[in-house]
């Protein structure tokens, strides 16, 4: 990181850091497309997305801070922006931070996306095929306005999306909160969220985490449920090859129950291990009725540094679908990716 501080009688205490990942990896993956092909692929990172990004400060005196951060997203193969093509799609806020906790407003995540970062053994993956449940937390919004506190083992997230729409305060908006506290080695907690589209119908998302460290382990487990009458979550996960005919997602809302659980396991100074599985149980796919079906996954992660900037990582994971979910892969049921990288941190 590159920290720029400017200081003397004529301006408060301040500073702005400059910081990123990037983030390559080489990917093979079986039955990758209609035909079942296989797939070998230069492709972003494994479980961090490739960044860059500003953040800093001002102290104002009294214990109050200004803050912003703008963060954008890109692929190093090519060196386009991430996000739809944002300049900083990730990240775009600036607020005030105090004792009592810290008011931003701007481009930011939702409070589901926060919570589960910190309770997934993944920490939320980069591929669709390691982060996939978490494609009901929406990720991030526009035009919201957030409050993160922390108070001893507290740790507490409000989130409200405007949704910019004359004549209704509802239309395209989101809100949605998370409260987790730390108790010795444990952690636990939970959060809820609503987005509505613009003719006003609801995607509901709600879930808990735990984790516990023990000695070099830390064991993972939660729940995620969502009940969405927009169609974004089919639309999110269904394999953009596919054409797929959808019926009445707000007449026949889309139900999940996702269960999860893992582990990291620090073997070596420089070694981590990491493990984990998803399960998810779908209801009305798609918009139809009855139209149920299953998902399952399982990740193993390897990831060893070369220095406290730089690591190589190898990862496999396996993904397998069934009935109404078949559209969520391109071609059978199943598909296997493999995959070795390197991350840098600056």
């Amino acid at each position: 990181m590159l920290g720029i501080g400017l200081t003397g009688s004529a301006f408060a205490q301040s500073s702005v850091t400059l910081y990123g990942i990037v983030d390559q990896s080489i990917r093979f993956t079986n039955n990758s497309n209609a035909a079942n092909d296989n797939q070998v692929q230069l492709t972003n990172g494994a479980i961090t997305n490739s960044r860059w990004g500003l953040k800093g400060d001002e102290d104002l005196g009294g214990g109050l801070k200004a803050v912003f951060r703008l963060e954008s997203g890109f692929d190093p193969q090519t060196g386009k922006l991430n996000q739809g093509g944002r300049l900083f799609g990730r990240y775009a806020y600036v607020g005030l931070e105090s004792q009592y906790g810290t008011l931003t407003l701007g481009r930011q995540g939702t409070e589901a996306f926060n919570f589960f970062g910190d309770f997934d053994p993944l920490t939320v993956g980069n591929y669709t095929a390691n982060s996939w449940p978490f494609f009901m937390t929406v990720g991030r919004i526009d035009s919201a306005a957030t409050y993160a506190g922390q108070f001893g083992g507290l740790h507490l997230g409000a989130t409200y999306g405007f949704g910019q729409q004359p004549g209704s305060l509802s239309r395209n908006s989101s809100w949605s909160v998370r409260a987790s506290y730390d108790l010795g080695p444990a952690s636990f907690g939970g959060t809820y969220q609503e987005t509505r589209d613009l003719s006003n119908n609801i995607q509901r998302m709600w879930g808990l985490g735990v984790k516990y460290a023990a000695g070099p382990a830390t064991l993972f487990a939660g729940y995620l449920g969502g009940q969405d009458g927009t169609g974004t979550v089919d639309e999110a996960l269904n394999d953009p090859s596919r054409t797929v005919v959808t019926g009445s997602p707000s007449a026949n809302q889309r139900r999940d129950m996702t269960f999860y659980t893992g582990v990291t396991y620090q073997a070596t100074t420089a070694l981590a291990l990491t493990g984990a599985f998803y399960y998810d149980d779908m209801h009305n796919l798609n918009g139809y009725a009855a139209n149920n079906g299953e998902r399952y996954a399982g990740v193993l992660l390897a990831e060893y540094s070369l220095s406290k900037a730089t690591q190589v990582y190898g990862t496999v994971d396996y993904n397998h679908v069934s009935g109404g979910a078949y559209t969520e892969l391109p071609g059978k049921n199943n598909q296997t990716g493999v995959a070795v990288g390197i991350r840098h941190l600056f």
